[in-house]
């Protein structure tokens, strides 16, 4: 996990170095930019999986998420589903990559800062969320069961996109899930789509 991590924070570290030694656009209002018409700071979706360390387990396991995101005058905000399992697509076996005996569903709203430019887009926000999911207990007949839980809690996220294209990208999310019964931290791989793209009359 931390060599993870480590890989990721390097990754970032020299992304974020060769797009700032490009030539830097920030534009606030609508500009054309390779014969198309782009609106920027306009509402993007993240789409995410990724690997993160339960601590009220002690075990790792798989995840996704997926966030909408948007600017009201100048507070980013996002909303957004995460769920963190041993086991997704359940059926003819599923895809069991990492042991887990926790499934947690958070669904979260937060609020943030966010900072877009021509090729690159950084967030961090910060906010409530409600947890919902089961946990692993024994019972006194030292049988193996799950305990049903729902919960507020906090959630909160970092992510990097690169934009090959001003409206589609790709990067990494660090995340830190926390509630009285879930404590997750991990990475994930995701995309970047936004809504930037306008269309207009030549």
């Amino acid at each position: 996990m931390e060599k993870l991590v480590f890989g990721i924070i390097i990754i970032l570290f020299f992304g974020l170095n060769n797009t700032i030694a490009q030539e830097m656009v920030n534009p606030k209002d609508d500009f054309l930019y390779d014969g198309k018409y782009f609106d920027p700071y306009s509402p993007y979706v993240t789409i995410g999986a990724g690997y993160g360390m339960n601590f009220e387990q002690q075990e790792g396991e798989q995840n996704i998420a997926v966030d909408f995101h948007m600017n009201f005058e100048n507070i980013a905000t996002n909303l957004g589903y995460f769920s963190s399992t041993d086991r997704f697509l359940n059926g003819s076996g599923g895809l069991r990559q990492y042991p887990s005996r926790q499934r947690l569903h958070d669904i979260h709203l937060g609020a943030g800062w966010r900072h877009e430019r021509l090729k690159h887009n950084f967030a961090v926000y910060a906010g409530a969320s409600f947890a919902a999911g089961r946990t692993p207990t024994v019972t006194d007949e030292g049988i193996d069961a799950f305990i049903i839980r729902r919960t507020p809690g906090l959630y909160l996220q970092a992510h990097y996109s690169h934009k090959p294209v001003y409206d589609v990208g790709y990067g990494a999310t660090l995340y830190f899930a926390y509630s009285r019964f879930f404590k997750i931290v991990g990475v994930q791989a995701h995309i970047f789509l936004s809504s930037a793209f306008k269309a207009y009359n030549r």
